[in-house]
């Protein structure tokens, strides 16, 4: 009887933390939590920096880290305070792709599944809540739809910068379904999930010869052309690609270097 009682009890906070809405309802929720349209770099900062953190006489401990990882303290300062803090305030930093070399066993891999996961159970905060437009491939953030010459006013009203463009499939869904009223555009709170391709992308390379870009990029579909009436049609277009899913989360590439030692990189989406 426990066990059902569990199971009414994750569906009852499943149910709750769902929420789907206009652009105008969203923009409410933004003028309230303005944390919610922050960056990637940003939300992953604020998720390490709400663990905890010690002051001690060497440096600094994140709490986010310590149940798994031990003896590198001055690394993960350097991480967390040259990488994700500067980032976070949307410096040349973020541009950078972070590599991760060391050492077989030199806790590489089980940062970057701490990042993944921690990312994953952050997401499910209200402080790490993240919003995107129902129905596209790439997770968008929905203030992306305010025309660019709108934004210098809605940054004087709301007090949020913002960055970026809408994707192609948005703006076909902009234009064919909603007529270009960006108000009644419906937005969801997402949830990233490797297991589910969500905000979290993971590549290994394989054999050069036999790799494809698609999957990185993802690919025309050749089935839908006819239906479209060009492959250029974002529509015929499929938006599976490990850079895709991972948009606005954390992108992990694996066995990036071929020499020793061996390294992991990772690449953080806005």
């Amino acid at each position: 009887m426990d066990f059902w009682k569990k199971l009414e009890e994750h569906r009852s906070v499943e149910k709750q933390l769902a929420w789907e809405g206009s652009f105008s309802d969203y923009l409410e929720i933004v003028k309230q939590r303005p944390y919610v349209c922050q960056l990637a770099h940003s939300r992953i900062y604020e998720m390490i920096k709400s663990a905890g953190i010690e002051e001690a006489p060497e440096g600094k401990k994140y709490k986010f880290f310590l149940s798994e990882i031990f003896g590198i303290d001055s690394t993960l300062e350097k991480l967390v305070e040259e990488y994700f803090h500067p980032a976070a305030r949307r410096l040349d930093v973020r541009k950078r792709i972070l590599l991760l070399m060391g050492p077989v066993s030199g806790g590489k891999s089980t940062l970057v599944a701490m990042l993944k996961r921690g990312l994953e159970r952050f997401s499910r905060t209200d402080l790490g809540a993240v919003y995107g437009i129902k129905g596209c491939p790439m997770h968008e953030e929905p203030l992306h739809l305010i025309p660019k010459e709108l934004r210098p006013e809605f940054e004087k009203e709301y007090g949020v910068y913002i960055e970026g463009d809408l994707c192609p499939s948005c703006r076909v869904m902009l234009e064919q379904e909603y007529r270009g009223k960006i108000e009644n555009i419906m937005v969801e709170r997402i949830f990233f999930s490797e297991e589910n391709r969500v905000g979290i992308g993971t590549f290994t390379p394989s054999d050069p010869k036999s790799q494809d870009i698609a999957d990185l990029t993802g690919s025309v579909d050749f089935s839908t052309i006819a239906e479209y009436g060009s492959e250029s049609d974002p529509r015929a277009y499929r938006f599976d690609g490990e850079l895709n899913i991972a948009n606005r989360g954390i992108m992990e590439f694996q066995e990036t270097l071929t020499v020793k030692p061996l390294g992991a990189a990772l690449s953080w989406s806005v």
